[in-house]
């Protein structure tokens, strides 16, 4: 295709089915004429020799477009699910000390979410989620975990949440569901175990 045809047409780019005079046989910008590898290539070496300038330049950009480049990402991580997740696994099993060390900055910020989580993994084990919980659910349920970090500090000893109906119990199991929960002494809970008293 020739450039005027392109133009005529509305296209961005078209091929002439020849190599530009760099040797490549790419598409052209409609535009300009010039072939994509060769403003690819001179943008590497553009970066390659302004470093400094290119990412700050960039950064100012991503300033003032978060939400945009935002939309880009999640954009091609939809189209790219695979590579996303295989990357993600390599970048774990290549780096087991930082990867530790978020866990553990996780863990500290959030101590009351970690423990919910926690104990909703244990209880997804032993098969005692039900898939009819809501997102409100949820929310209840990690509000029992602040709360008992907050009496903890208020009270200065531990609380602790406790399934009423023990997720295991010797002679009925209950659920991990907001009913289901109630904050109490570490004492207290240690003692009721997984004994649940049936009226």
């Amino acid at each position: 295709m020739k450039r005027a045809e392109a133009k005529a047409q509305g296209l961005k780019f078209y091929n002439t089915g020849k190599p530009c005079k760099h040797g490549h046989l790419s598409d052209r910008y409609t535009s300009t004429a010039i072939c994509f590898e060769c403003v690819k290539l001179a943008g590497v070496d553009r970066y390659k020799n302004n470093r400094e300038a290119q990412l700050a330049s960039w950064h100012k950009w991503h300033e003032a477009n978060k939400e945009i480049h935002n939309i880009r990402v999640k954009r091609w991580q939809a189209a790219n699910k695979n590579k996303v997740q295989a990357d993600a696994k390599a970048w774990v099993a290549a780096n087991p000390d930082k990867v530790k060390a978020k866990a553990l900055r996780y863990i500290k910020k959030h101590p009351d979410m970690y423990t919910a989580k926690a104990v909703a993994s244990v209880a997804r084990r032993a098969k005692r989620v039900p898939k009819w919980l809501t997102a409100e659910d949820r929310w209840l349920m990690s509000e029992a975990y602040k709360l008992a970090k907050m009496r903890t500090n208020m009270f200065g000893f531990i609380w602790e949440v406790d399934h009423i109906i023990p997720l295991r119990g010797e002679l009925v199991s209950g659920l991990h569901v907001p009913t289901n929960l109630q904050v109490l002494p570490k004492a207290e809970n240690r003692m009721k175990r997984n004994h649940y008293t049936l009226a």
